[in-house]
């Protein structure tokens, strides 16, 4: 992250927040614990922030809709420049990289890349990275948001 971005970056994963409140992934989907939930991810970037990072990213499929980033950005402007990034793989390309990790079954991961693909955020920048390296879409991104491209605020 340090050589993309040029300086320390920190990333924040909202499924590792969901797994504080619901371990085992048994609780059905909430729209109060997913406000929840992001709510955290912004008051976490905004002590990053407060602690000298200058580079913040909250990622994860709990962002596709701009009721969702509102909440991020409502907490996070001023001071914060907000981007959303939307990764394209094709189906394929999930369904592999996903193969062997608990939790993630075929059926659910059709579902929810279908719901995205249907509904996508309208601001955000879409970057295909079926053929990238985590590494190459670390400095991908990088370039997008450089240009200004996904810019909420």
């Amino acid at each position: 992250m340090v050589s993309a971005w040029g300086h320390p970056a920190a990333a924040i994963d909202v499924d590792q927040l969901y797994l504080n409140v619901d371990a085992r992934w048994e609780l059905p989907y909430d729209d109060a614990r997913n406000a929840m939930v992001l709510d955290q991810s912004a008051r976490l970037a905004r002590s990053l922030f407060d602690n000298g990072w200058q580079t913040v990213m909250i990622f994860g499929n709990s962002l596709f809709d701009p009721a969702d980033s509102a909440r991020i950005v409502s907490e996070l402007h001023p001071p914060a420049e907000i981007y959303h990034v939307t990764l394209t793989p094709d189906i394929e390309t999930v369904l592999e990289r996903c193969a062997g990790t608990a939790r993630r079954r075929e059926a659910v991961l059709r579902h929810d890349f279908d719901v995205h693909a249907a509904r996508p955020h309208p601001a955000s920048a879409r970057l295909d990275n079926t053929d990238l390296t985590p590494e190459a879409t670390l400095r991908a991104l990088v370039r997008l948001v450089d240009e200004g491209a996904g810019r909420l605020v």
